[in-house]
C-alpha cells in the first residue's frame, strides 16, 4: 500500500480520543493546548467541514463516511514519506477530520479526506504552517523503500503552489505518483493533496485514488477547489 499522509482511522462514525497533555520539545507550547471540544461544538465543527456535496462527479469518489476526531498526543500532519521517512509537521494533540470513501471494506477507496489542525491563535498556526513550508521542500524526487511485500518501492514525488489563495495566501500542492513502479501491490495507488493556512488552523484536502488511472491537471483543480470551498466555509460559519 502507498505510504502516504492519508491515514485512516479504524472506526466509521464519529470517535473522541482524548489523552495526556503533550510533553516533546518538538510540540506546541505547553500553554498552547488545545482542549477536546464539547457535544455542541462538535456538531459546529462537523457542519463546517466536507461534504458529500462539495465533492465533483468526476474525482469518483467511493460510499462511505467518517467523521473523527482525536485529541491526544504524538500527532502529525504528514507531508509525504521520502526514502522511508516521513516529511512532516511539529506534534501537536488535536485533529478534526472527515474522510468520504472510507467504509472498512474496501482495501484502497478512491477517498477524499479533509483534516483540521486547530491552534490556539492564528499567530500559532502561521508557526506551524511556516515550518510545513520548508518541510515540503524534501517532498521531490524519487522516493525508494521495501514494502510489506518485501518488494522494492518507487514513488515520485513533487510539490508546489497553488494558483488558488485563501485569505491572499497560496497553498502547498503535494502529488504522490506510483505509475513508473510497474505492478507492485504496495505502490498501486496515488496521491494528490492540498494544505492552506485557514484563520487558527491548517487545514489539508487529501486525494487518493488509483494510480493507473492517472490524474490530469483538471482533476487536480477540482481537489484545489474542494480545498477553497472547504476552507471558505471554515472562514464563513461561527
Amino acid at each position: 500500500m502507498i505510504r502516504s499522509l492519508a491515514r485512516r482511522a479504524t472506526a466509521v462514525g464519529a470517535a473522541l480520543v482524548v489523552g495526556a497533555a503533550l510533553a516533546s520539545a518538538g510540540a506546541v507550547a505547553r500553554g498552547e493546548q488545545e482542549r477536546p471540544p464539547t457535544p455542541a461544538e462538535t456538531a459546529r465543527i462537523q457542519a463546517k467541514m466536507l461534504k458529500r456535496s462539495d465533492v465533483p462527479r468526476a474525482l469518483h469518489v467511493d460510499q462511505g463516511w467518517e467523521f473523527t476526531i482525536k485529541a491526544h498526543e504524538g500527532q502529525h500532519q504528514s507531508l509525504c514519506d521520502k526514502n522511508g521517512e516521513d516529511i512532516q509537521g511539529r506534534e501537536t494533540n488535536m485533529l478534526y477530520q472527515i474522510e468520504l470513501g472510507e467504509t472498512n471494506t474496501l482495501v484502497d477507496p478512491t477517498a477524499l479526506e479533509q483534516k483540521v489542525w486547530p491552534y490556539p491563535s492564528r499567530r500559532a498556526a502561521m508557526r506551524e504552517w511556516t515550518y510545513l513550508t520548508q518541510q515540503v521542500r524534501y517532498c521531490t524526487g524519487r522516493s525508494s523503500w521495501t514494502g510489506e511485500t518485501g518488494n522494492d518501492n518507487v514513488q515520485y514525488l513533487s510539490w508546489g503552489w497553488t494558483d488558488e489563495t485563501v485569505q491572499g495566501r497560496h497553498g502547498i500542492w503535494i502529488f504522490i505518483d506510483s505509475r513508473s513502479a510497474g505492478a507492485n501491490p504496495d505502490t498501486e495507488d496515488g496521491g494528490y493533496y492540498v494544505l492552506f493556512p485557514v484563520g487558527s488552523t491548517v487545514q489539508s484536502v487529501e486525494y487518493d485514488f488509483p494510480d493507473r488511472r492517472g490524474l490530469p491537471a483538471r482533476m487536480r483543480t477540482m481537489v484545489n477547489g474542494v480545498a477553497v470551498t472547504v476552507a471558505d466555509r471554515w472562514l464563513s460559519m461561527p
